[in-house]
């Protein structure tokens, strides 16, 4: 299930659109720069579930006008102007060239009432009239490992097996098999770790062997078709994990450039990333941020970018645990182009709280916080999913702990995080995503 289940983007014209493409796959130009529009006229989406029931309560998504300003006691759970969906999200993300929100359901998290008990799937949703409206009907897969998007589409990575569930701009989905057993090492097949959008019908295809540490890339058209593969042995494997959930450890900056990461390779200068210059189909040579000594000795588990060439990694709280089931939540940015590690101040301790599903924009990046539950425990839960990193047992009395759920903004430059919204106790916060181009 992923990415991150659940990275991703496009600025809301007016709460009354509908955001639709004006453009093909081959002129898709995802890879591209960013334009940054005043934060006062940018729209965003807030999903969140029921702290007492959290997977098994659904969802409700409500769109919000204004990134600029801070909103204190605001409610979307069970709210008369927020939409309903049966069935929780673990994982979001948004197609900027499309205006198509997905949101991707764990088999857990899935309802008798919604895609069907024990299901998995996606299902995509535009925004009209200022609230969120489903378009197409519910995708079905067997399981998904990471999600995304490129061109004109979103995805659904099938954990462990050759294939990706694409959908188009529509709801539409196609069960696309991937050429990925050619490229078998010592009788062992990649795995998809993300699938980064280059523009100009191209993307880097990340993937993982479970036999080999180190960086590997397929490049591939919008169909998934493999033109070449590219390693390079001076990082590790680019994929975090936790459980069955696969997250992202990839993504291009605002120039086109992607970064290749690698967050829990067990050999200390093999901790760091690596980058394809915008138009190139090889790593660059020249490049190389060992992020394990810019850390003091961290390793981390996700990474996500914010805008320009910044990212938030989410490191490991412990530098000697850094397995499937160890615990995340130290928060840092990178700035790839410096080099240079800040690491993230004014976060509850990780260990009391549940972070959702972020999103960055302008230098920023919004991070839903929220208490634990007894399936989103302490310890890391991560942006990108309310999963138990921690193995922490919480029982439900603690869900409805102190801790305010609250969307924090943290400053890219100074590392600091503040409060951007408040909610109220009912709400268990699983994502923010902001509505950009």
């Amino acid at each position: 299930m992923k990415k991150l289940f659940f990275s991703a983007a496009l600025m809301a014209l007016a709460s009354c659109m509908t955001f639709t493409s004006c453009s093909d796959d081959d002129n898709n130009e995802n890879g591209g720069g960013a334009s940054v529009i005043d934060p006062k006229e940018v729209s965003f989406v807030v999903t969140s579930g029921d702290p007492n029931t959290d997977l098994t309560g659904g969802v409700y998504m409500k769109v919000y006008n204004d990134l600029s300003t801070a909103k204190n006691g605001e409610n979307v759970y069970g709210a008369a102007d927020a939409v309903k969906c049966y069935d929780s999200f673990t994982q979001v993300t948004y197609n900027k060239t499309t205006g198509v929100f997905t949101g991707y359901i764990y088999a857990r998290g899935a309802s008798a009432e919604g895609i069907g008990s024990l299901k998995a799937g996606l299902r995509s949703y535009q925004v009209e009239n200022g609230k969120m409206v489903e378009i197409g009907s519910p995708v079905l897969v067997s399981a998904f490992g990471n999600t995304g998007t490129f061109g004109t589409y979103s995805y659904a990575a099938q954990i462990s097996q050759p294939y990706a569930m694409v959908v188009d701009k529509t709801g539409a989905g196609n069960n696309i098999a991937l050429g990925l057993t050619q490229y078998a090492i010592d009788e062992v097949n990649p795995n998809i770790s993300n699938i980064v959008d280059m523009g100009n019908n191209q993307v880097a295809m990340v993937v993982n062997y479970s036999n080999r540490d180190s960086a590997a890339v397929a490049i591939c058209d919008y169909s998934l078709n493999i033109k070449k593969m590219i390693y390079d042995d001076r990082i590790g494997t680019s994929v975090g994990a936790m459980r069955s959930v696969r997250y992202t450890q990839s993504g291009a900056d605002d120039n086109g450039n992607i970064y290749v990461f690698s967050g829990s390779s067990a050999t200390d200068s093999k901790v760091g990333a690596l980058r394809i210059k915008k138009g190139e189909t090889e790593f660059d040579k020249n490049y190389q941020f060992n992020i394990f000594a810019a850390s003091d000795g961290y390793r981390f588990r996700k990474a996500f970018h914010i805008s320009g060439s910044k990212f938030l990694l989410e490191f490991y709280l412990d530098k000697n645990k850094y397995g499937n089931m160890d615990a995340s939540g130290k928060m840092a940015v990178v700035d790839m182009d410096a080099k240079t590690l800040t690491w993230v101040t004014g976060l509850p301790d990780a260990s009391t709280v549940s972070f959702g599903w972020g999103d960055g924009y302008a230098d920023a990046y919004y991070l839903p916080v929220a208490a634990p539950t007894s399936m989103s425990g302490g310890s890391g839960s991560g942006s990108g999913g309310s999963w138990n990193h921690g193995a922490k047992s919480v029982t439900r009395a603690e869900s409805t702990s102190s801790v305010t759920p609250t969307i924090y903004k943290i400053d890219a430059t100074t590392g600091v995080a503040s409060p951007f919204m408040t909610f109220g106790n009912g709400d268990l916060l699983k994502a923010i995503t902001i509505l950009k181009q």
